[in-house]
């Protein structure tokens, strides 16, 4: 009997990559053939599925998805988790949201505001969109803390988390350069592609989250954080697994800051 091979997943952070390809499309930064190349990296279909209220029509046209974007008179990122709101009001903390872990807000008119979310696999990506209550502030969201408090941060969490690893591996079982591969690839895979820019914070930002984001993908793929290792206590296991529950939290801050700042440059574009 055959079977399908599986399915390839859907890329990660897509509503990051879609906010910043429209809106550096929209700022004359990169052709839309740039944007739509792309976005069909992520999945060779996109639709759009409007909820009813939110004055969007559906539609399977990659052009349309950008347009809708890029359009917007305001747009930010969050990327919140269960228990950890990120700065979104509780309104705007739907399954939905909390299962994609990333949500694009947008502002298409004044006095509208939207939220869009992916899921899907390589082959086809449905984006979601449903209306919000305009009170929401989407220039103020992840407000709190400036990019330089997250990179200064982020520096120092890079050395708590390969430190977290370290005390949880217990006996080996493969060596240093086979641990370094596995984190390299799954930073690849954790990496966002981005139009041409100047900030070279972002930058650092985005790949020292990818390092942090690897360390803790690795953890639990190998059962490490649920006390997987010989010779680790469980007092061990717990103190690791709230430490690097809060890495993970400042991580989907600081690449929330790191794109939205972006955003915003790319909105003050001529």
């Amino acid at each position: 009997m055959s079977t399908s091979p599986p399915r390839a997943l859907l890329r990660a952070w897509p509503a990051s990559a879609l906010a910043l390809w429209a809106t550096a499309w929209r700022a004359g930064v990169v052709a839309p053939d740039d944007a739509v190349h792309t976005l069909h990296d992520y999945a060779q279909a996109h639709e759009v599925d409007a909820a009813p209220g939110t004055g969007i029509v559906s539609s399977d046209s990659v052009l349309d998805l950008l347009k809708l974007v890029g359009r917007a008179t305001a747009c930010a990122v969050v990327l919140p988790a269960p228990g950890d709101a990120q700065g979104l009001p509780p309104r705007v903390l739907n399954d939905d949201v909390l299962a994609a872990r990333e949500v694009l807000l947008l502002a298409p008119e004044a006095g509208e505001r939207l939220a869009m979310t992916a899921r899907g696999t390589a082959e086809r990506c449905r984006w979601t969109v449903r209306a919000l209550d305009d009170s929401v502030d989407i220039e103020a969201i992840g407000a709190d803390q400036t990019a330089g408090e997250l990179e200064y941060e982020l520096r120092e969490a890079v050395a708590e988390a390969a430190t977290v690893i370290a005390g949880l591996s217990g006996p080996r079982t493969s060596g240093p350069a086979d641990l370094r591969d596995a984190l390299a690839a799954r930073t690849r895979a954790l990496g966002l592609d981005l139009p041409p820019h100047e900030r070279q914070r972002v930058d650092r930002m985005l790949a020292t989250a990818g390092q942090i984001d690897a360390i803790i993908s690795l953890v639990a793929s190998t059962g490490l954080g649920a006390g997987g290792s010989l010779g680790v206590s469980a007092e061990q296991v717990a103190s690791a697994d709230a430490q690097l529950r809060r890495l993970a939290a400042l991580t989907r801050r600081a690449r929330a800051a790191a794109v939205n700042t972006l955003l915003r440059d790319f909105r003050r574009e001529p």
